[in-house]
């Protein structure tokens, strides 16, 4: 469970995380709304690094401005070294993946037809 002492709106969180992986050169950033077609999660942000230490920079980043803003209780998922960490804060997903494992596995495409993207 994610714990906060006072929770910004999903909007600004999902801001937050953007601009924090922006500001380490996340690739090709998109912001996924896939509000209007599911019932599991609000939005998708998906990044590419080009290397496993830049990876390791963006999540760096993407989590100290989580707990920055008093978002606490989370963890990620997977390990640098395979090119893809994921985590998930209940209604927003983030998606941060080697520039290969993101060519090979295309997530966006699952649902750009349906939902609204953002670039940052």
């Amino acid at each position: 469970m994610i714990r906060t002492k006072s929770k910004p709106n999903i909007e600004k969180t999902v801001k937050i995380i953007a601009l924090a992986a922006a500001a380490k050169q996340a690739g090709d950033l998109k912001v996924l709304d896939i509000r209007k077609t599911s019932c599991l999660f609000d939005f998708f942000i998906i990044g590419s690094a080009e290397s496993t230490p830049q990876l390791q920079a963006i999540t760096k980043e993407v989590d100290k401005a989580l707990r920055s803003n008093n978002i606490k209780g989370f963890r990620w998922q997977g390990v640098s070294s395979s090119g893809w960490l994921v985590l998930d804060l209940g209604n927003i997903v983030i998606h941060l993946m080697g520039t290969k494992e993101r060519e090979y596995y295309r997530l966006e495409e699952l649902w750009e037809k349906e939902a609204i993207i953002y670039h940052y």
